[in-house]
């Protein structure tokens, strides 16, 4: 009888403990997966598939607010439509805001056949956009996605209303960035494989360490590492694409650039470039912002973004 009831009570316990490994495990996911569940919900997001190539592939997207006139989000490298979701609470209001995730990245299917230049997601970008029936709209692109917002706007100038642009990617510049030099060592941040190597990427893109423990940071760390083989092909043929000076000056949408004085991504000297060779640009130095804008620097993004598209929301359709 006794060492039955020590079965029962060792097979319990053993049960307990998977149990607890096992919520210990998923815990990261199933936390990431209610937060987004709560944003799109509170924010009154709508999300969705439009499929293409045959049904074969697809792009996910998130659709929602309160305005009449389109405004299509771009998001990054390595990044996903969720990246978006401080911007869509400000914006909301004014804006129904479309939210795609760009070919093999966030939910969207990846094809072994596509490429990753500028030029070739710029053309995927257009068939979510045909697909999507969308005939006029603003447009707002960060880092990668503002090089494919940009030659966006240069290719199809008459469906975009404006273009709105956060530290983009694609001007071939004498300066070089602190990634650039790491590059030319051998090193990219972009692919960190340790605790520390993680948080020097968030260094270099926020200008501090995310605020999470080393629990979560490994869960994170851990999904970036299993998508690396897929990610450095993006990167590799990120690198290759056709710098974007020649087609500046051809772009006669009007345009607001907003670049950080702190990003070590891509040189704030861009902005010069960008300032130059675009005709009719809104453009501001932002003191403290950095690659991706935080905090303070967040709020004035936020501000000059909202001014820009009301100074321009009388753009007819």
């Amino acid at each position: 009888m006794k060492a039955k009831t020590k079965n029962i009570f060792l097979v319990s316990t053993l049960s307990l403990l998977f149990t607890f490994f096992a919520i210990y495990s998923y815990l990261p996911l199933f936390l990431s997966k209610y937060s987004e569940h709560k944003n799109f919900k509170e924010l009154n997001l709508k999300k969705d598939v439009i499929y293409y190539n045959d049904n074969k592939d697809y792009f996910e997207y998130i659709e929602g607010g309160e305005g009449k006139t389109n405004l299509l989000l771009v998001h990054g490298f390595q990044s996903s439509k969720n990246y978006w979701v401080p911007f869509i609470k400000h914006l909301k209001k004014d804006y129904n805001i479309i939210a795609l995730d760009l070919p093999g990245h966030g939910n969207s299917s990846r094809n072994k056949k596509q490429k990753f230049d500028l030029e070739s997601l710029t053309t995927s970008l257009n068939i979510f956009v045909e697909k999507k029936g969308l005939k006029k709209f603003h447009i707002l692109g960060t880092s990668m996605g503002g090089g494919i917002t940009t030659l966006y706007a240069h290719h199809y100038p008459d469906k975009v209303k404006t273009l709105s642009l956060l530290n983009p990617l694609g001007i071939d510049q004498e300066d070089k960035s602190d990634l650039q030099l790491l590059l030319e060592k051998g090193q990219n941040i972009f692919f960190p494989k340790n605790l520390k190597e993680f948080d020097q990427m968030t260094i270099y893109l926020t200008g501090k360490k995310i605020n999470f423990n080393s629990y979560f940071r490994k869960y994170a760390l851990s999904k970036m590492m299993s998508k690396y083989t897929f990610f450095k092909k993006v990167f590799n043929e990120l690198l290759s694409s056709t710098r974007l000076d020649n087609v500046l000056p051809n772009i006669k949408t009007k345009s607001l650039i907003l670049i950080g004085k702190k990003d070590r991504i891509i040189h704030p000297s861009s902005f010069e470039y960008f300032v130059k060779l675009i005709p009719d640009i809104k453009a501001k130095r932002i003191d403290n912002g950095t690659h991706l804008f935080v905090g303070d620097e967040f709020k004035i993004a936020i501000e000059e973004l909202k001014s820009f598209l009301d100074e321009n929301s009388d753009i007819e359709d």
